[in-house]
């Protein structure tokens, strides 16, 4: 095998296939290899999103190393005593927007810690700020599975493949490479033919060699194929659970500036409070409203970043009506839409003449219901619309007009399918100063 450095090498190749994830295991039997290769892929990365990397291996050296405070403290803590992540988070010096995140001061327990319901909240919360973790966990840890699912897949290190995550959820599995005269080059197995102290004939040899031959490409294609095939948007529905996903302490945390102290008593044996990166899914203030809002708008196009659903809405998509995002619930991918129509065919209509104007190409985008937004400001006087709008542009904040039945206008934020959708974006919501007030919107495209 090749010196470590190599593991980094193999991490910093795959980054780039990682773009459109947000959180992701890597596993191996190997706490150096493993560690090596989430630190490939984090530096990066790192270099134009924000990384945390998490040490679920148990003081992985490569980890512990870039970890030049002595405060103990790391994610177990974070997760048993209630310390906070900013307090665990450690910036890497001249690594971009590098953090990690050490073990911590007790032993690791895999079989209470990996089903923690707060993983899938800090995925969401990764997810929701652009960000990308990476958890560093040995293969054969109980309770892998439970992780994985709440992350978008796994990476394997090694040899050793998890025995209970299913190979769907693999996004790429690193092995050692190996001189040419041990094995097939880059054959994730290697054909042994055990010789028990007797001669072959050449026929017999020939067959056995054609045979490890044949199956070594197959497997490697195989592999090739699960490396790079786009999972993000194929895996089923996620259970959401109330608190729903995303976290403002995941945003917190990785801003440089932003320094949050750890909650009372977090040295003393406390459960983390759940309110920490999560909030509760939030109930229509009109529910009365719900049979008139005007809830059809036109699915234009969906991306995983917030950045590039506000460039589209701003270049792409300037001119549409009433342009925002929401998110698809089944992706947690950013969802841009346009329009709010009390009928189906105002939509449609829509549909139509962006088609026909040529801002969506023929048979690209679809008609759907979204009643729920938030209510930014309500009863705006109409002459003062296009500035104010304007001013929530220049902020990046994706919000619109309704005209009301008063002669006003009320400016809302997004458009959801469901009060568990808009939670997703509750986040970016206060972030942006705005008040989290989710109401079916009501009135006609300004």
């Amino acid at each position: 095998m090749r010196p470590v450095l190599d593991w980094t090498d193999r991490g910093r190749e795959l980054a780039a296939s990682l773009n459109a994830c947000h959180a992701v295991v890597v596993a191996g039997t190997d706490a150096v290899a493993t560690a090596e290769v989430a630190l490939g892929i984090a530096r990066e990365e790192a270099t134009h999103r924000r990384v945390a990397v998490a040490d679920l291996f148990g003081d992985a050296p490569p980890l512990q190393a870039l970890v030049a405070s002595d405060d103990p403290h790391g994610i177990v803590d974070s997760f048993v005593f209630g310390v906070s992540l900013n307090k665990v988070a450690h910036a890497v010096a001249n690594a971009g927007e590098l953090f990690v995140m050490p073990s911590g001061s007790s032993p690791i327990d895999h079989e209470e810690l990996l089903p923690n319901p707060r993983w899938r909240r800090l995925s969401g919360g990764f997810r929701e700020v652009g960000a990308l973790l990476l958890l560093v966990v040995p293969a054969d840890a109980p309770r892998l599975r439970d992780l994985v699912d709440t992350t978008d897949g796994i990476v394997i290190v090694g040899d050793v493949a998890p025995p209970d995550v299913p190979v769907a959820q693999a996004l790429a599995w690193l092995r050692p490479r190996r001189p040419s005269s041990a094995a097939p080059r880059e054959a994730p197995l290697a054909v042994i033919t055990a010789t028990h102290g007797r001669r072959s004939t050449d026929r017999r040899r020939l067959v056995a060699a054609g045979a490890g031959v044949a199956i070594a490409v197959l497997i490697a294609g195989a592999m090739f194929w699960f490396a790079r095939r786009p999972f993000a948007g194929e895996r089923p529905p996620r259970a959401v659970s109330a608190p729903t996903t995303t976290a403002p302490v995941a945003a917190q945390m990785l801003r440089a500036d932003s320094a949050v102290s750890a909650p009372p008593g977090a040295a003393s044996v406390v459960p983390a409070p759940p309110s920490a990166d999560s909030f509760p899914i939030l109930a229509p203030a009109n529910p009365a409203d719900s049979a008139g809002a005007s809830a059809w708008a036109v699915r234009l196009e969906q991306t995983n970043t917030k950045s590039g659903a506000i460039l589209d809405l701003r270049i792409r998509f300037e001119t549409v009506p009433a342009g925002t995002y929401g998110f698809d619930l089944r992706t947690r991918f950013f969802l841009l839409v346009a329009g709010a129509y009390p009928t189906r065919a105002g939509a449609e209509s829509l549909l139509v003449q962006l088609r026909q104007r040529r801002i969506m190409a023929p048979g690209d985008g679809s008609v759907i219901a979204l009643p729920l937004a938030f209510l930014v400001q309500p009863d705006v006087p109409l002459a003062d619309v296009p500035a104010r709008l304007a001013r929530f542009a220049a902020r990046g904040q994706p919000t619109y007009a309704l005209r009301q039945s008063s002669g006003a206008a009320n400016l809302y934020f997004g458009a959801f399918a469901s009060p568990q959708e808009a939670a997703l974006a509750v986040p970016t919501v206060r972030e942006s100063g705005l008040p989290p007030t989710l109401v079916y919107r009501m009135g006609r495209v300004f």
